[in-house]
């Protein structure tokens, strides 16, 4: 595995572990946005695993659809998972008139997990 692949992963790790324990203290936005970051080094380690290297959050986002998605490798859910998760985390670290609810952060919690492992799979 390239470095700069594990690197990412060991980060999306953290990022998840991050996301649990503000979650596990009632900071549902904060989660939120750690659970984006999981997924957005899962992402790009995928995607750096493939010889594709982006340097935005839309081109990331817009990758993993055409490589995975598109191809059939990845179920679409993946991919919509990640541009829903993207919108939260944007409405929650920049508009301070949203409030994100536990629930909500469980849910984007599961997706995350979820998407790690998915992109973990993709090249073992």
């Amino acid at each position: 595995m390239k470095e700069e692949v594990r690197l990412h992963l060991e980060s999306a790790e953290d990022c998840l572990a991050q996301a649990e324990l503000l979650r596990a203290a009632s900071h549902a936005g904060a989660a939120i946005s750690r659970a984006y970051y999981a997924m957005f080094h899962a992402a790009t380690a995928a995607l750096l695993h493939e010889g594709i290297e982006r340097h935005s959050h839309q081109g990331i986002i817009s990758a993993f659809g055409q490589t995975f998605t598109k191809s059939g490798r990845v179920d679409p859910r993946f991919h919509r998972y990640l541009k829903e998760v993207f919108d939260l985390r944007q409405e929650s670290d920049y508009q301070p008139m949203v409030r994100l609810i536990d629930e909500r952060a469980q849910e984007v919690l599961g997706w995350a997990r979820e998407f790690v492992s998915v992109c973990r799979k993709l090249y073992e």
